[in-house]
This record gives C-alpha cells, sequence and structure tokens, in this order.
C-alpha cells in the first residue's frame, strides 16, 4: 500500500489486516462533549490512546542494514554490515540509486507536493512518478511519505469490503503523511551542519505543503483536521534515514484526538485571554535560553527528558501554517544554534523536535508551541502514566545551556 494507495491492483488477496488500522484503547478512550473540539458535523469524537497499525510502516529503508553475501560468508562466518546510502538521493537526482553490493534502494519514483513553496502533485494524486534532477536552486522538496502510517486513496469498492470486514472496534486510518527533505544532504540542525536558509526552507516547504494538503482535503468534505509537524533526527529517536528530514502527520479520520491534545486544548481554553504563554515569566527568567524578537526558547518547569526544551512564537498563533517568513527565519537561525549548544555540552544527538497545534475545525483559541526533546531511556512508572522523573533541575539546565549558547550569539 505504498504512499497510502489502496486499489484492486494491490488488494488482491483482501487481508483486511494489511492496511493502515487506526485503533482506540478501550481502557483510555472518552467521548468529546464540548462544541469547540471538533463537533462541526454530527459525529462521535474521541479522545483518548490510539495507534496506527501500519504493516507498510515496517518495509520503509533504514539508515543501516545488513548484507549477506555468500562469497563472502565464505571467508567471513559473520554477518557483514554495509552501510546503506541515502535513499532520498534517488528522489532529488531522479534516477535509481544502489549500495555498495549493487541492491536497489531507490527508484525514484515519487509524489512531489511542494518545491520550495511550488505547488506540484495533487495531495490526492494516485500517480507516482520519476521527476527530472532536482535545480541546485531548490532548497527543499515535500513529498507524499511512500510508507505512511495512514491510507491516503482507497478505492470505493475496497472501501466497503473492508468498513464490512473489519471488526467494530477497529477502523481504516485515512490521512496524508508527508516529508520534507533538503535538496542536498545534510545530517543535522546544527550550527556547523547545516546552512540556516536550508533549515527556513524546510519549514517553509512544510508550511506551504500543510496549507495545500488541508485546502485540498476540506473540498473533499474532510472535517476536524488534526495536523502534526516534527523531526526525527536520529535512529534512537525514530529516524530511518540520516538525511535530515521533517514529517508531518494529517489525520483524516474525523474521529477525534489524542489525550495530550485534549490536554492542552482544555488547558487553554481555561485561561481564555490570559493565555499562559504570553504573560508567563518562565520561572522569573531563569529558565529563558533564548529570547529573539519573534520566539522565546526555554526549559521547561515540567521535563519529559533532561534537557526539555520549549519554545513558542511571542505573537498568539494557533497553527504552524500561520507562521509568517521573518519568523520562519528567525526560528531556523534559533533553533540551528540551539542544537549546536546542546551538541557542545555533549547532550545526545538523537532528538525529537514536535509542533503542537489547534487542529483546523477547532473553534478554540491555542497559543502554538514546540519541544525539543533529547533522547533518554525511561521505563516502570513512566511508562505507566503521563509522568515522568528528571535528575536535572530546569533552570540548571538553562543556565548550561544558555552558557554554551554565548558564541553563536551576534
Amino acid at each position: 500500500m505504498e504512499w497510502g494507495i489502496i486499489t484492486k491492483k494491490n488488494f488482491k488477496d483482501k487481508t483486511t489486516y494489511d492496511i493502515p488500522i487506526k485503533r482506540w484503547d478501550p481502557l483510555s478512550t472518552v467521548k468529546i462533549k464540548s462544541k469547540d473540539f471538533g463537533l462541526g458535523k454530527k459525529r462521535e469524537r474521541y479522545y483518548g490512546h490510539y495507534s496506527y497499525l501500519s504493516p507498510i510502516r515496517g518495509k520503509r529503508p533504514k539508515a543501516y542494514d545488513t548484507v549477506e553475501k555468500k562469497s563472502e560468508l565464505e571467508h567471513c562466518p559473520k554477518k557483514i554490515f554495509a552501510r546503506v546510502k541515502d535513499v532520498f538521493m534517488a528522489v532529488t537526482e531522479g534516477k535509481p540509486i544502489f549500495d555498495d553490493w549493487g541492491y536497489q534502494l531507490g527508484d525514484g519514483f515519487t509524489i512531489i507536493i511542494n518545491q520550495d513553496e511550488k505547488k506540484l502533485d495533487n495531495p490526492f494524486s494516485d500517480i507516482p512518478h520519476q521527476i527530472e534532477r532536482l535545480p541546485e536552486s531548490c532548497k527543499a522538496v515535500t513529498l507524499i511519505n511512500r510508507y505512511p502510517s495512514m491510507a491516503r486513496i482507497i478505492d470505493p469498492e475496497i472501501e466497503d469490503y473492508i468498513v464490512e470486514k473489519l471488526p467494530p472496534h477497529l477502523k481504516l486510518a485515512r490521512g496524508i503523511n508527508l516529508i520534507t527533505i533538503s535538496r542536498k544532504f545534510y545530517p543535522s540542525l546544527c550550527f556547523n551542519l547545516i546552512p540556516e536558509d536550508i533549515i527556513a526552507g524546510i519549514f517553509l516547504s512544510m508550511k506551504a505543503a500543510i496549507l495545500y494538503c488541508v485546502q485540498e482535503a476540506i473540498e473533499r468534505d474532510y472535517y476536524d483536521i488534526p495536523i502534526s509537524p516534527f523531526f526525527n533526527i536520529g535512529m534512537k529517536v525514530g529516524g530511518s534515514q540520516p538525511r535530515i528530514h521533517s514529517q508531518v502527520y494529517i489525520d483524516l479520520s474525523g474521529d477525534g484526538h489524542g489525550s495530550r491534545l485534549e490536554g492542552y486544548l482544555r488547558a487553554f481554553k481555561e485561561m481564555g485571554d490570559n493565555c499562559h504563554l504570553c504573560e508567563t515569566t518562565h520561572g522569573n527568567t531563569d529558565r529563558i535560553i533564548l529570547n529573539t524578537e519573534f520566539w522565546t526558547f526555554y526549559t521547561t518547569g515540567s521535563p519529559v527528558r533532561n534537557y526539555h526544551i520549549r519554545f513558542h512564537p511571542n505573537e498568539h498563533l494557533r497553527r504552524f501554517s500561520q507562521l509568517k517568513i521573518n519568523q520562519l527565519n528567525d526560528l531556523a537561525k534559533s533553533i540551528r544554534i540551539i542544537f549546536q549548544a546542546l551538541d557542545d555540552i555533549e547532550i545526545d544527538k538523537n532528538r525529537n523536535l514536535l509542533f503542537n497545534c489547534c487542529p483546523f475545525g477547532y473553534d478554540d483559541d491555542f497559543h502554538l508551541f514546540g519541544d525539543i526533546i533529547p533522547h533518554e531511556v525511561i521505563g516502570g512508572a513512566e511508562m505507566a502514566d503521563d509522568m515522568r522523573v528528571a535528575r536535572k533541575l530546569p533552570h540548571i539546565a538553562a543556565a548550561e545551556i544558555r552558557e554554551s549558547l554565548v558564541k553563536y550569539l551576534n
């Protein structure tokens, strides 16, 4: 079901569990009753824990792979490990690429939503194709994820069959999964490893693609659309490729949102006109690590990992897609030096960068904010409840990061 396309051609065996499935956990799922949170049409909505179950995700190429060659194994009984080249090169160069053993890693086929900010393929296109080599002037492109967690296009007859065959507690996962990649290879968001304008180009392409996808989804009568932009940087936090890239999950199931987002929505609703992010001093500035004209970065007082950084635009905006070009440029500059500062004080290079946004179609106030979360091993009670135990006091972590940042500030 590559690119989220389900047709009669690729659904020949009629195995319903070979499709992307969305399942709500019955032990944590509650009906949404507030009229502000996605009740534009008469359909039940939920919040709680849910999972996407997608077999195609397991097929995606990894940054490293194990290759066995009989001729080599005759002389060496151990498995031979070969570094897999960057699979996105097949897209940027417009041709198949191969690993060191001659195995094809990518065929160059793709569906490109945006080249920088320019619209190309429709978000609901069902025709993957090879492209010409991307121009050198291109900074970033946004693609349909070839190995998605959700189905984007499905033949109506197949959909009817699936709805009939699936147990009542399961449903077809509907949505669009995007990937934004830099035109050239860069391995990190750090100051020493990627130009500022490339990060800004990634952000701009993401924004343009989100707006294009939502516009096309609304025209197809989708509504109440949660959007989740994020970066997984490093294999320990879910990154499968060495080239820096972002992802966006656009959920078109129209059935609600997760419990964490529910908490954010309710918290902002109770704040009313007194938005915490607009008014807080973040611990009398002790936890602020960087304050620019457009953004505030600080160590959160309730960290989910040590050195957990939060950031928000100083303007009260609800969504990533509302950010203006000067805000995105400043965000790129700030992220770049903060990632380098974390490297300099030897914080784990595996990191998640998350953006928390108000879903489209929700009539609710919200202040966009993001999280930079370094990798750490957690377990025990921390896995059983929405709590964490951190050893580093946030104001001390902030002081360490501020000291490391000084040399990168003008």
